[in-house]
């Protein structure tokens, strides 16, 4: 395999080494140069067009890893903070008998509607 690459390469060398002895001596096969000229131009185009592309993005998976990501990242975190604590607190009530903490200490669901409906009564 390797024998056989560098005999290819070597016949390549020589065609370019022959076409070119031939285009200087004769001056008539100009046309070679101009399409090795067009070719490269393509070349360095496609070079130019490709690490434009990579730079452009790079910044873009950077704004993405970097900016975007940990704000959903948080935002889904106090959602399903705000979700669990709900639940906690729901099931936490029907377990306990609903029983809800003032800042006077606990008191019991019946006390508190005797409360609220006395509230009401004085309103009337």
């Amino acid at each position: 395999m390797t024998i056989t690459l560098f005999f290819v390469s070597m016949v390549g060398i020589c065609i370019m080494l022959g076409s070119k002895f031939f285009e200087i001596k004769f001056n008539k096969i100009h046309f070679l140069s101009g399409i090795f000229m067009k070719g490269d131009e393509k070349i360095h185009k496609l070079i130019e067009l490709s690490v434009f592309k990579y730079n452009r993005y790079k910044k873009i998976a950077n704004i993405f890893v970097f900016e975007f990501l940990p704000s959903f990242l948080y935002e889904v975190l106090i959602k399903m903070k705000d979700y669990v604590s709900k639940k906690y607190y729901s099931a936490g009530s029907q377990f306990h008998g609903r029983r809800v903490l003032r800042s006077n200490g606990a008191v019991s669901f019946f006390l508190e509607q005797l409360s609220e409906d006395k509230a009401v009564e004085k309103k009337f």
